[in-house]
């Protein structure tokens, strides 16, 4: 018999969490952006240069709040 698995629910990470150090984005910064349309945000548009680990955090978060996103 095997036991069952738990599945934990995803946790929505909080709005003023800071999202990528490069500019300065902020997790609700990037969720108003997403669901408004407006992405990139005006101050914002050099994410083409983020670090590895912010390029990995933010396509993740993109992706998870409805926007297409690849490299």
């Amino acid at each position: 018999m095997t036991s069952p698995t738990l599945v934990e629910p995803l946790v929505e990470p909080r709005d003023e969490f800071l999202l990528c150090y490069c500019t300065m984005l902020t997790i609700g910064e990037l969720r108003a952006a997403c669901q408004s349309g407006h992405w990139p945000l005006r101050g914002k548009e050099n994410t083409g240069k983020l670090c590895t680990a912010c390029v990995g955090d933010l396509l993740y978060c993109l992706r998870r709040f409805g926007v297409d996103a690849s490299l």
